[in-house]
């Protein structure tokens, strides 16, 4: 098991029955609802629960239901408000034990109203999205010739002539953990040389006309610039015209602001363990999501996979000896917010967690699981996973991996980690975009991912034999992120 140190619980508990009070989750000495013991690993119980799962249509249901009822859910938001009251009202309605929220302090950033337009030598619209944590042009239309370069390397070699100018990062893409250093850390670096506004390419490979939106970092150490990003198309066009010496010129009206922090919420239910309650096996996805399409893939899909795992367990009569806790995160796109909060909140019972698990991949076909611990830990993991290999037979692993933004607190502090992989080929063609809805869910695929996630989860849960300690940060997950994933 794990150690730690001694914590605080905040928030409020709402049980089953409709019940609401003041307090945590249950108390440990509360004793577990009555119920025949879960059979083994390699009984057919757990081929029943695969089975079940992979015919249910309830993630499906709720997917939509969340996607086209409560829609984007941006931190601090109407949707995400609405997010938290449909977070709750599911887990209840599909009869966990217990239900509570967590507060988390969040940044609150608003996008308003924004457009970019070229406007020498050839007048065209730009199609844009501010980066998010990003300051707008001060209720000013910003106009300066366009510096557009390809890297790092470019703009190093040409910083001299960035004062005054609206630089343009494009990129070729080379996948998202390349790519994605530009928008993080873009309008910080060209701002020291002088530039008035920062523009990347979209972070994706595959653009049919959508800009992509995601979370920006300033540098204390520059002055603060408006930044936004640019169709592939978009940003694709601006760059050959500079090639060609026609000096583009562009104007940049941004209403984005960054506003005092304020309070959201993790949404926490329980399913309690019948022989070891005090001891939590975690699976999860974040809530929130940016202010663009419904955010099916991110992380529509992985807060109904969390959420429809779990409930598979209470539909097939399966309670196993550990508890199984589901957690829908806030705040993951602006930085981890609701992961930094769900540490502090729950230190003192670090050592009780047996496994987090994280879905922020989407809901394509299924692929297998990312450990972040041990490698002792990650061959008894395989080895345990194994009869669910039936879900994606021809693809399934399990390997040595980052787990995931929102749990990588408890990970760096030595809970055994485990990230939710699905094929990703797709997934950054839509993310962080317009996009992103509800029409590109395969149905199929999300059951498969319930399956292999409810399995998984019942398998460690149910297991009498403990899980090892975890080296802390020995692997990509347990190195600390720039968030928004």
């Amino acid at each position: 098991m794990f150690k730690s140190a001694l914590g605080a619980i905040l928030g409020v508990s709402i049980l089953l029955g409709f019940t609401a009070c003041t307090q945590a989750p249950m108390p440990q000495s509360s004793p577990a609802p009555a119920t025949a013991p879960a059979p083994p690993v390699g009984d057919p119980a757990l081929e029943a629960l695969i089975d079940a799962a992979l015919i249910d249509d309830y993630a499906y249901d709720k997917l939509g239901e969340l996607c086209d009822t409560v829609g984007h859910r941006l931190i601090a938001s109407p949707g995400m408000k609405r997010a938290i009251v449909w977070s709750q009202a599911s887990m209840l309605a599909a009869g966990f034990d217990s239900v509570w929220t967590e507060p988390a302090l969040v940044p609150h950033w608003t996008r308003g109203k924004e457009w970019a337009r070229c406007v020498a030598p050839v007048e065209f619209e730009l199609d844009m999205l501010s980066m998010g944590l990003s300051d707008g042009t001060d209720g000013q239309t910003l106009e300066a010739e366009v510096l557009a370069v390809r890297d790092w390397d470019e703009f190093e070699a040409r910083a001299d002539e960035a004062q005054g100018k609206i630089v343009l990062f494009n990129p070729p893409w080379e996948g998202y953990g390349t790519n994605v250093q530009y928008r993080v850390h873009g309008a910080s670096t060209v701002a020291k040389h002088g530039a008035v506004a920062c523009l990347i390419r979209s972070v994706t490979g595959v653009s049919l006309g959508a800009p992509h939106t995601g979370m920006m970092r300033y540098a204390d150490d520059a002055p603060r610039i408006p930044m936004a990003a640019l169709t592939v198309e978009d940003a694709g066009r601006l760059h050959r015209m500079c090639e060609r010496g026609l000096k583009p010129r562009v104007q940049l009206s941004m209403e984005a602001a960054n506003h005092d922090s304020t309070i959201s919420y993790n949404v926490i239910g329980d399913i309690r363990g019948r022989e070891k309650p005090e001891e939590i096996v975690l699976i999860s996805g974040h809530l929130d999501s940016w202010d663009v399409g419904t955010c099916a893939q991110d992380d529509g899909a992985g807060v109904v996979l969390a959420l429809a795992a779990a409930r598979q367990l209470v539909q097939q009569d399966l309670r196993p000896r550990r508890t199984v806790r589901v957690v829908h995160y806030t705040s993951e796109e602006m930085g981890g917010s609701g992961g930094q909060a769900y540490l502090d909140a729950h230190r003192h019972e670090l050592d009780q967690h047996v496994m987090a698990l994280e879905s922020d991949s989407g809901s394509y076909a299924p692929r297998g699981f990312s450990v972040d611990a041990d490698s002792l830990i990650i061959a008894d993991l395989a080895r345990m996973a194994a009869p669910l290999a039936r879900i994606a037979p021809e693809h399934w692993r399990v390997w040595p991996g980052w787990a995931g933004v929102d749990i990588g607190f408890i990970v760096r502090e030595g809970v055994t980690g485990v990230g939710h992989r699905v094929d990703g080929t797709h997934y950054f063609d839509v993310h962080h975009s317009r996009a992103d809805t509800f029409e590109k869910v395969d149905p199929t695929d999300l059951a498969r991912n319930v399956a292999a996630i409810a399995g998984l989860t019942f398998l460690i849960a149910e297991s009498p034999a403990d899980l090892g300690p975890a080296p802390v940060a020995t692997l990509p997950g347990g190195s600390p992120s720039v968030g928004g994933h």
